[in-house]
């Protein structure tokens, strides 16, 4: 049985592993009564992307090819946009239920393994059918019905898979790159620029890991300006005490590992941080003094947009 996925299996104590997913499954459920206002957040920043995109190329974002690179378990941005009639696709590494079919369920389990499966099927039980209404309801303001195509839903590596040269106008990540291994991120790049169209562009945010919730521990999502009622772990947790492991993979890049590796193999046109304050009611002195290896904006924030181009001399 293949565990390929990247955001199970980091954590070794079965003990540990189920409380951090409690906490995670609770998260869930606070999160139930803005589900439609974090699906029109995400309508929004997609409708920001196709502005960018034709101020930069000059281009109707309608008539664009767009590629998503992780599309992950939820592909709300993915389903918006081919809701909408763009010509959009994706892939990620892990199988993707979209009905919450028997047959769907068992491609999850035979793909990535027992501890996928039953996050997926926990999600596809007691959520999806509340996030779908939602979505359709943003979408119905829009003027748009839900359309779901799954080939549109590729499952595979990215790193080892071959799109197709000079055959796409967009490519976007959202909370991916960071989960991708080191070794393995030059030649995503170089796939990338090799995909796209010569002009095109593409936007790639990861979640860095120096940033408050760059450990990807669940009880610091969605936090403000305080500590998480009961919580486990610190401020920085990830980079201070160590004690607790994210239930995945990251590969632990700073804000320059980013910036070299694009930077290979594009123009980096802006380098944005999405939100350059998140965290500061947090980062007292003795915290400062204790990191002070890494620059403030390194801990600042979340995360962080890279906005690419393809550079003119790229080879097909």
């Amino acid at each position: 049985m293949n565990a390929a996925s990247n955001s199970v299996g980091q954590i070794a104590s079965l003990g540990d592993w189920c409380a951090e997913n409690w906490r995670f499954l609770s998260m869930r459920v606070r999160g139930m009564a803005g589900k439609e206002s974090e699906i029109d957040a995400l309508a929004q920043d997609l409708r920001s992307l196709a502005v960018l995109y034709e101020s930069l190329t000059g281009r109707r974002f309608e008539s664009a090819k767009v590629f998503e690179v992780g599309h992950g378990a939820r592909p709300l941005r993915l389903m918006l946009l081919i809701s909408m009639g763009i010509d959009a696709r994706g892939i990620d590494l892990d199988a993707v239920s979209l009905a919450g079919s028997g047959v769907e369920l068992l491609r999850v389990l035979r793909r990535n393994g027992v501890r996928r499966f039953v996050k997926t099927f926990v999600r596809s039980a007691l959520f999806d059918s509340h996030e779908r209404r939602a979505l359709r309801r943003v979408l119905a303001r829009s003027g748009h019905a839900l359309r779901i195509d799954p080939e549109r839903f590729l499952v595979g590596d990215v790193a080892d898979y071959r799109l197709p040269p000079a055959s796409l106008d967009m490519i976007y990540s959202e909370d991916v790159f960071e989960h991708i291994p080191g070794l393995a991120i030059d030649g995503v790049c170089q796939g990338m620029a090799r995909a796209l169209r010569p002009g095109g562009v593409a936007f790639i945010s990861p979640l860095v890991y120096t940033s408050l919730i760059g450990g990807h521990l669940s009880e610091w999502y969605g936090v403000k300006d305080t500590l998480p009622e009961g919580a486990h772990s610190a401020p920085w947790e990830h980079l201070r005490q160590r004690r607790l492991k994210a239930d995945c993979y990251l590969n632990e890049w700073r804000l320059a590992d980013y910036q070299r590796a694009f930077g290979s193999h594009f123009e980096v046109l802006e380098v944005i941080n999405l939100q350059p304050e998140f965290g500061s009611s947090f980062l007292d002195e003795n915290i400062r003094r204790e990191l002070a290896e890494y620059a403030e904006h390194e801990l600042l924030g979340s995360k962080w947009r890279f906005v690419l181009r393809k550079r003119a001399e790229v080879a097909e």
